[in-house]
């Protein structure tokens, strides 16, 4: 009996000591709750813009008697306290570094796999969708007077990322009535600048076309970017001289052509490009040796963003490489503000935030820029209509031209048979990866041939 009652008061003090564990346990857990609400609710603290994620945060929303009395409001208010809770993005990372330690494996997919449409080995008609004429048309209205004049921000975003040991891919879908949609346009700009200019269109592969074994992207349901780029440049009209480099990448693919962090290529990866250019205009190209050469290091880009902040793309930054122009480093841009600013072709992006280096070339995406090399006086002229992926680019054309015109589609207004005219343009080149192929990003080109 006395055995028992020894076990029964050892079995009492586990029970106290356990219940003021758990009240302990609950105090601390209310007041780190406490804690975040009032931190949560200085306003100072909270951030406006994700370096991370490239994009301004929700802005605190507008009271109106509609909205409350349907609620969107309240809603709003909790989207808005969510998106700029003070330091969101030291949360996330840590919170995608507890995922890690619980076992999340070095073989990582953020979105959704899908399946692209079967390429075709022959030119097969599709019929444009609607919306992609309502976006055609309301692209060209920009740059109609009396049209919507508003600059858009139009951001890049990654789809469906994959992420293998230290590197990530972004899986690729061949869409048949885009593919359609882009012939039709570079052969209908073809046309409009017949005699007045030599179109090029660049197509340039992402990275998982060029790293990543065919069976894998198989598996994952790819398509093969080869034969994409064989089925729009083979349907391209007979004027157009179409670039093909993914043959020559992918022979090079033992090398840092693309970055492990974000979807861009290297500069390395982007001079090949320009050699196949040079070779298809009849041009000698410059050898790497000859430039002067900058190095930017810890950039982690869109991959990293996109792809639910992996840790082991934080821990393995990329280093950017550029090739300085010998003609010359000075451009002038004109922002989405539209605010001239003197630049360079080449900046020095040592202090830039570690999500934004790749903006070292050519100042980032811009509506229109124009570089003129002092060196050259032959009048000689072209313009270079692209995405980011151009941005790497374009440096290696300043010691071919006189003047080197740059837009980016997305933002650019003008009409371009109209301005190749105004400005004595000679070559017309188009530079767009695989990705950019969309409905929307023909819609915003086509837009500037309307």
């Amino acid at each position: 009996m006395e055995a028992l009652t020894k076990h029964q008061k050892r079995k009492e003090r586990e029970r106290k000591r356990y219940h003021t564990y758990l009240r302990l346990e609950n105090t601390v857990f209310q007041w780190v709750l406490i804690l975040l609400c009032v931190v949560g609710l200085l306003i100072p603290l909270r951030p406006k813009k994700s370096n991370v994620e490239k994009r301004d945060l929700e802005k605190f929303p507008e009271i109106s008697v509609s909205g409350v009395l349907k609620g969107d409001f309240f809603t709003d208010i909790s989207t808005w306290y969510a998106d700029t809770f003070p330091f969101r993005e030291r949360l996330l990372t840590a919170n995608a570094a507890v995922e890690r330690l619980y076992g999340l494996g070095r073989e990582q997919i953020h979105g959704s796999v899908g399946t692209g449409d079967e390429i075709p080995t022959e030119y097969t008609e599709t019929d444009s969708k609607k919306d992609s004429e309502k976006e055609s048309k309301e692209a060209s209205a920009q740059g109609d007077e009396g049209g919507d004049g508003t600059m858009h921000v139009v951001p890049e975003v990654a789809g469906t990322i994959y992420i293998a040991e230290d590197r990530a891919f972004e899986l690729y879908y061949f869409a048949l009535d885009s593919a359609n949609q882009y012939i039709k346009m570079i052969n209908h700009a073809a046309q409009l600048l017949a005699g007045k200019a030599t179109v090029y269109d660049i197509l340039a592969p992402t990275s998982i076309g060029i790293y990543l074994d065919q069976e894998i992207q198989d598996s994952m349901g790819c398509s093969d970017q080869s034969q994409a780029f064989d089925y729009i440049l083979n349907n391209l009209d007979d004027s157009v001289q179409g670039v093909q480099v993914f043959d020559t990448l992918l022979k090079h693919n033992s090398e840092y052509l693309y970055f492990r962090t974000d979807h861009h290529w290297t500069a390395d990866g982007a001079y090949y490009a320009y050699e196949q250019f040079c070779e298809k205009k009849g041009i000698s190209p410059n050898s790497r040796d000859d430039y002067q050469i900058q190095e930017f290091d810890n950039f982690v880009g869109s991959f990293y963003s996109f792809g639910n902040q992996a840790a082991v793309l934080a821990e393995n930054p990329d280093v950017i490489t550029a090739y300085l122009p010998k003609g010359t480093n000075e451009m002038t841009y004109t922002g989405i503000d539209g605010i001239d600013m003197d630049w360079q072709v080449v900046a020095d992006a040592s202090d830039y935030d570690s999500g934004n280096k790749y903006s070292c070339f050519i100042g980032g995406d811009n509506p229109y820029s124009i570089i003129e090399n002092p060196t050259l006086q032959d009048g000689s002229s072209c313009l270079v209509i692209k995405e980011s992926y151009g941005n790497a680019f374009v440096p290696f054309l300043v010691d071919h031209y006189q003047m080197v015109h740059v837009v980016d589609y997305r933002y650019f207004g003008e009409n371009i048979p109209w301005f190749v005219e105004e400005n004595q343009v000679q070559d017309v080149i188009f530079l767009n990866n695989a990705d950019a192929i969309s409905e929307s990003a023909v819609s915003y080109m086509d837009g500037l041939f309307q």
